[in-house]
C-alpha cells in the first residue's frame, strides 16, 4: 500500500517523503495555502495546532484527502513562526500520538515499510509464538541498540530479550512506538531546521491567539499550590533537566511523579509536564502515574523518597537546606510556605 503511495497513505503519514514530493509537484506555496483559495486548509492547520496546545492531540479530519495533506507542512510552519519550545515539542507529540494510533491499526507490512523507507530502521516482519507472546518483527541489532536508550522500562534491556540469533524479537507495539519516537524526532527536526521564518503580517494576531493559548495552559498547570522555585536542590535540578527536554532515570521519575502527587497535582498536569521528556509515551505515563498515586493494583499512594533514597541512587546534592531536613518534601513545604509569606 505504501509502495503506491496513494493519496490516502499520505493524508495518514504526512511526514513521508512521497508527501514532500507531491506537495511540490504541486507547486504550492505557503503563501498560496495561506490564500483565500485554500481556506479549508488554513483551517485545519491552525485547528491541529490548537488541538495539540490543548490536548497534546491531533485528531481533527477533513474529508478531502488533499486538504489534509497539505494541513500539515502549513502546520508545522505555523509552529516554526511561533518559535516556542513547548509548543514545539507538544506539536512533536501530538503528531507522533497520531501517527502511533494509526499505525496499531495498520497491517504490519505498513510498519515494516516506513520504519525501513522513511527513517531506515531494519525491521522485518515475522509470525513467532513464544510462550505466552506472539512476535510480529525482528529489529536489526544495532538499530536496536541506537534506540533503546530512549525506553527506560525493564522490558526493554537487552536482558529481557528474546532473539533471533542477535537481533530481538519485538511486539507490534513495540514496533509502533519506536516509530512513534521517530515521528516525534523528525518533526522536531523539521521545526529546528525551519527556525527564524518569518510570518507574514497578516497572520500575527492569529499566531499571538495560539501562543495565548500556551501561557493559560501553562498557568493552570501550575497553580499557586505548587511552586518550582521552592523546590529543594535536587529535586529542582531534576526538574529543570525535564522541564529542558533531557532524558532522566527511571527512579528521577517516580521521585518527580511521586513529589507532584504529594503536592497536589493532578494525573493530567503531570502527563502534561512529562511530554517534555525526549522518550515521553502517554500511555505508559499515565498508567505509571496511576500507579504510583495507589489508583491501579493494590497499592497505596506512594510517599516521596527521603534524602536517604536519593544518596543511594546518587540523586542527592549535600546542602545545608537538605542537612537539616530528612526528607525533601518537607523542605519544599517550609520554602513554599516562607514564599507566601
Amino acid at each position: 500500500m505504501i509502495a503506491t503511495s496513494s493519496s490516502i497513505y499520505l493524508a495518514r503519514y504526512p511526514f513521508l517523503p512521497a508527501t514532500r514530493d507531491y506537495v511540490r509537484g504541486g507547486g504550492i506555496t505557503i503563501n498560496d495555502l495561506l490564500s483565500n483559495s485554500h481556506a479549508a486548509v488554513s483551517e485545519l492547520a491552525i485547528n491541529r495546532v490548537k488541538l495539540a496546545i490543548t490536548y497534546e492531540s491531533v485528531n481533527d479530519r477533513s474529508r478531502e484527502t488533499d486538504v489534509e495533506i497539505l494541513s500539515f507542512p502549513l502546520a508545522v510552519f505555523l509552529v516554526t513562526c511561533i518559535s516556542d519550545s513547548f509548543i514545539s515539542r507538544r506539536y512533536a507529540v501530538a503528531e507522533s500520538e497520531r501517527c502511533s494510533a494509526l499505525l496499531f491499526n495498520d497491517p504490519t507490512r505498513v510498519v515494516e515499510r516506513i520504519a525501513n523507507l522513511v527513517f531506515c530502521i531494519r525491521l522485518k516482519r515475522l509470525r513467532h509464538v513464544l510462550g505466552a507472546w506472539l512476535y510480529d518483527f525482528r529489529l536489526d541489532f544495532p538499530d536496536y541498540l541506537s534506540v533503546v536508550s530512549y525506553f527506560d522500562t525493564p522490558s526493554w534491556k537487552m536482558v529481557n530479550k528474546n532473539l533471533y540469533i542477535v537481533e530481538p524479537y519485538l511486539l507490534k507495539t513495540e514496533a509502533v512506538n519506536i516509530l512513534k519516537l521517530q515521528v516525534k524526532q523528525n518533526t522536531l527536526r523539521v521545526i529546528d531546521d525551519a527556525e527564524g521564518v518569518s510570518p507574514p503580517h497578516f497572520l500575527t494576531r492569529r499566531l499571538a491567539a495560539l501562543n495565548s493559548m500556551t501561557i493559560v495552559k501553562e498557568e493552570g498547570k501550575l497553580t499557586n499550590r505548587f511552586s518550582p522555585e521552592a523546590l529543594p536542590s535536587r529535586t529542582r535540578s531534576i526538574y529543570n533537566k525535564m522541564i529542558g527536554g533531557k532524558t532522566v532515570p527511571h527512579f528521577a521519575r517516580f521521585t518527580l511523579t511521586s513529589f507532584f502527587l504529594n503536592v497536589n497535582l493532578t494525573r493530567d498536569q503531570i502527563l502534561s509536564l512529562f511530554s517534555r521528556l525526549p522518550e515521553f509515551d502517554k500511555h505508559f505515563t499515565w498508567y505509571q502515574t496511576g500507579h504510583t498515586a495507589g489508583r491501579i493494583g493494590r497499592v497505596k499512594k506512594c510517599a516521596s523518597p527521603g534524602c536517604r533514597a536519593l544518596r543511594i541512587h546518587g540523586l542527592r546534592l549535600r546542602t545545608q537546606r537538605c542537612s537539616k531536613v530528612g526528607r525533601p518534601i518537607k523542605a519544599y513545604y517550609g520554602a513554599s510556605e516562607v514564599e507566601r509569606r
